[in-house]
């Protein structure tokens, strides 16, 4: 696969499709081309049947410094309420739609991952931090309301953690991010991209069906009170034990045992 040229690299190895942000002149801040062209990326990735995990990383000193204001503001905006409205769903879908992505998506953050920088970080599967990575969700500071990054970011730490961060406007650093459960693993920033391909590599050799249900399942069980959702965890995973039985050419009682 050809890489796309200027704002995003592509290139595979083994099973891993690694994904770069490439602006590192504005500490690759994303604009609409960027997130075009992630969004195809992150398609062409789901499509191929030889690309088992995805990892996302940025170039130069920098994950992601976030959304391009500049680009915000350059280009002609729709002149109705629904055109702006879809315009909005276009740019926001970048943080909701790596859950819903059938493969394993792993965020090696190499620097800075700055408001939907990181945003995009969180959303990912698993993150794995240089140990010189910093993170924070400074629109406060700019007068701008922490609106639809906070999403990502109570769904990952406390109420109370993700009140101060984005209220505050802080930076910090990757062992306080991987304290409040923003970060998977933090490992030497030379280091970075060989642990989080390796580990890409790992997962990327699982079942593609196991991992697929699994995302699925955690997805909904985070939206469900307790009893609903060993309720549903319960009821999945029967049918996908008939499924396999089924599959094997064996029939299984509700118990598990095979009738003759």
């Amino acid at each position: 696969m050809a890489d796309n040229a200027e704002v995003l690299l592509c290139r595979t190895d083994g099973r891993v499709r690694v994904i770069t942000l490439n602006r590192p002149r504005v500490r690759n801040a994303l604009n609409s081309e960027l997130m075009r062209r992630f969004h195809q990326a992150v398609d062409d990735a789901v499509a191929d049947p030889d690309v088992g995990a995805i990892v996302i990383t940025g170039s130069g000193p920098a994950f992601s410094s976030g959304q391009d204001l500049k680009d915000a503001g350059s280009g002609p905006r729709p002149d109705d309420l629904w055109g702006r409205y879809v315009e909005t769903i276009d740019h926001d879908r970048i943080y909701e739609r790596l859950s819903r992505v059938p493969k394993p998506v792993i965020a090696a953050v190499n620097g800075f991952a700055v408001g939907g920088g990181c945003a995009l970080a969180v959303s990912c599967d698993v993150v794995i931090a240089a140990d010189t990575a910093r993170f924070g969700y400074p629109e406060t500071n700019h007068g701008i309301a922490a609106v639809t990054v906070a999403v990502g970011l109570s769904r990952v730490v406390g109420r109370l953690q993700a009140l101060d961060l984005l209220l505050s406007g802080r930076f910090i650093d990757a062992a306080e991010a991987h304290a409040m459960g923003m970060v998977t693993r933090i490992v030497p920033a030379d280091d970075l991209m060989t642990e989080a391909v390796g580990y890409a590599q790992v997962v990327a050799e699982k079942s593609p069906t196991a991992i697929r249900l699994t995302k699925r399942i955690f997805r909904a069980v985070q939206e469900l009170d307790q009893d609903h959702a060993f309720e549903y965890a319960r009821d999945i995973s029967l049918m996908t034990r008939e499924a396999m039985f089924a599959a094997r050419g064996a029939t299984a009682t509700p118990a598990g045992h095979k009738t003759e």
